[in-house]
Formats: structure tokens, sequence, C-alpha cells
């Protein structure tokens, strides 16, 4: 009950806050002007607007998605230099045999042949190291 009654204590002064805050607004506390304001007279001689022509702003908007284009093609082909030459699919395949045929296309007996000779030469660099061990 007591929070039901300070809810509406809060609402109603509240709510009176801006009637009050209006009230010191009015008219009457505005201070008389000390000279009265001559007639401004317009000073431009024509009733044109001086604004920009279309030409300039085609002009300007035209160099503006110039400019944004460029940082585009700026941003995409920084982002294709450094990306991994594995993530590409065509660069995929010339990397991994030298003819520049897809490890696919190879039959069963050339592919056995690679794997072999990378395990020749992995277990030629393992007798290397062993044979360079300090003792």
């Amino acid at each position: 009950m007591q929070r039901i009654a300070v809810v509406l204590i809060a609402l109603l002064l509240s709510l009176s806050v801006p009637a009050v805050a209006g009230a010191q607004l009015g008219p009457t506390n505005v201070p008389a002007p000390l000279t009265t304001p001559d007639e401004e007279t317009d000073s431009t001689p024509f009733d044109e607007d001086t604004g920009l022509s279309t030409l300039q702003l085609v002009l300007i908007f035209g160099a503006a998605i110039t400019v944004l284009g460029l940082i585009a093609y700026l941003i995409v082909r920084d982002a294709h230099t450094a990306a991994p030459v594995a993530g590409r699919a065509g660069a995929q395949s010339v990397a991994k045999s030298g003819s520049g045929a897809s490890a696919k296309a190879k039959s069963a007996r050339e592919r056995e042949r690679e794997k072999q000779r990378k395990r020749n030469r992995a277990k030629a660099q393992r007798n290397q190291r062993k044979k360079n061990r300090p003792r």
C-alpha cells in the first residue's frame, strides 16, 4: 500500500513540475527591445537561388563515387594478395603438381610413386639429422 502511495505522489510531482516551468516562459518576462529594428532590405539583387548548378552536383557525386570505388578496389586487391595460396582453387592444383595437372587427374601408380618419393625424402632427412646429432 505504501508503494502505491509513493508512486502516485512521484507521478503527481513529475506532472506538476512542467506546468510550473511553463509559467516562467511567458511573454511578460521578455525585455523590451532597446531600439526599434529597421526593416531589412533584400540584399540580393536577383530572386533566383545561388546554389550549386546541376553540373557541379554531378561532378561532386561522380568524384565521390569514384573515390569510394577506388577504395573498394584497393581493399579487395590487398585481400587477394594477402590470402594464402592454398585457399585459391586454381593455384592449389598448380602448386601441388609442377606440370599444372590437378592431383585427381594422376593415375593411381603416379600417386603411389609420388608418395613413395616423399617417404624416401623424409627418411633421408631423418637419417641426416641422426647423423649430425652431437655425441
